[in-house]
């Protein structure tokens, strides 16, 4: 059985708590028609939530995981939300951190992209996948 792209989003930053993940995907064909969407969020707490520690059963190394159906290509959009602001000011102590992007279609790894993200006003992130 075919599977879809499968979309992996991970930090290994110690605040990676701290964020909120979305994801969505247009899926299309090969003459370029939308043939689906797929949406996915790994959600710590609501905006402005400020917390002073991470939630019980949060994992340091948790993923947001989206999968789609079997298409040709898609345009993804990663959104990495702060719900808790860093404690500090000081531009030593949040310097931008790191997520990992990993790609697969029907089980294969196509690719792993790392992007920086800026501790108080995280990331919107468009990109396009293609299977091959």
């Amino acid at each position: 059985m075919n599977k879809g792209f499968t979309i992996e989003v991970t930090s290994r930053h110690d605040g990676w708590w701290r964020y909120n993940v979305a994801l969505m995907a247009g899926c299309f064909d090969a003459e370029d028609r939308r043939t689906g969407f797929a949406t996915a969020s790994s959600h710590v707490a609501d905006t402005g939530a400020e917390l002073r520690k991470a939630p019980a059963g949060i994992a340091p190394d948790r993923k947001a995981v989206l999968e789609t159906e079997p298409c040709d290509h898609l345009l993804l959009y990663v959104y990495v939300i702060p719900h808790t602001l860093p404690r500090t000011n000081e531009i030593d102590e949040t310097q931008p951190f790191e997520i990992e992007i990993t790609i697969h279609y029907d089980g294969r790894k196509l690719q792993k992209i790392r992007r920086a993200i800026n501790q108080w006003s995280g990331a919107s992130i468009e990109m396009r996948a293609d299977r091959k």
